[in-house]
């Protein structure tokens, strides 16, 4: 009787003990995220990107990455994207519309819808306006002066045209007509908008399609960059749905070195927090 009251009693100590300590992997985490990974033709990334093989935690929920293909695809707003490029010292990628890329004909015509809460356009983008489905020709406004090119839907070829924003043209007087059926807006490099102003061939528009455009993004840059200031690793607590910083000796929302946390190592290679607050 009295061998089982102190095993019972040991039992609730231990229970009540293993209650006041949230256990966290901290230094799995913290290894864990502190490796880059690739995706398709991207090398080297980090946080805010994810997929593949690296975790969720290590990324923002925003950014998670097709790596199967030739390139490494993300989903903005339901629209599939290209990524080109990514450069962290401006936190910016270059992307390209999937059904865009090696086609100025998509099957479903629409504009782009980003996310402004996590992405712009960059200051250097230019707007191409694609028209399409016109008659020949589309408008009558002499000092507009659009590229022809042509599409074909369903075996029937239509007259299609395009013309670049800005440089003294405008778009809305087009519109207001009605010619066209279809108007879709695409983002372009401001250097391929540059080469189009001195030849708008149907070739440099299709380049300029083809060479997508840029969107700097925002996914706690400055949260990020005072973590990994102080020797953390940025990461994604995925259920308070925050942004946190991996350290060696705990987890916390900014920056090591901050934490109330203590914690040390156990034999099952994760660390135990005490919350000492």
């Amino acid at each position: 009787m009295q061998l089982r009251f102190s095993v019972s009693v040991s039992f609730l100590i231990i229970s009540i003990t293993l209650y006041r300590i949230p256990i966290c992997f901290c230094a799995e985490y913290e290894a864990s995220c502190r490796s880059s990974f690739d995706c398709a033709n991207l090398k080297h990334l980090g946080y805010p990107f994810w997929g593949s093989e690296r975790p969720d935690y290590c990324g923002h929920p925003k950014f998670e990455l097709d790596c199967d293909g030739e390139y490494a695809e993300i989903t903005i707003k339901s629209e599939s994207y290209r990524v080109l490029e990514v450069n962290y010292a401006d936190y910016s990628l270059r992307v390209v519309r999937t059904d865009f890329w090696n086609n100025t004909c998509p099957i479903y015509l629409r504009n782009n819808s980003i996310d402004l809460t996590f992405f712009n356009y960059s200051l250097d983008s230019r707007d191409l306006t694609l028209y399409y489905d016109c008659p020949s020709p589309p408008f009558s406004l002499p000092y507009m002066r659009p590229t022809r090119f042509n599409c074909s839907i369903n075996s029937t070829e239509i007259v299609d045209y395009f013309l670049l924003a800005g440089g003294g043209y405008g778009t809305s007087e087009i519109e207001q007509t009605g010619a066209c059926r279809s108007t879709i807006i695409v983002p372009i490099l401001g250097s391929q908008a540059r080469i189009l102003e001195k030849d708008s061939s149907v070739e440099n528009m299709k380049t300029a399609i083809h060479k997508g455009f840029k969107l700097a993004w925002e996914a706690n840059n400055t949260l990020c960059s005072a973590c990994r200031n102080s020797g953390g690793q940025c990461g994604y607590n995925t259920n308070s749905g925050e942004f946190t910083c991996y350290c060696k000796d705990g987890t916390v929302p900014s920056a090591c070195g901050s934490s109330k946390y203590q914690c040390s190592s156990n034999s099952y290679q994760y660390m135990q927090c005490t919350d000492t607050g």
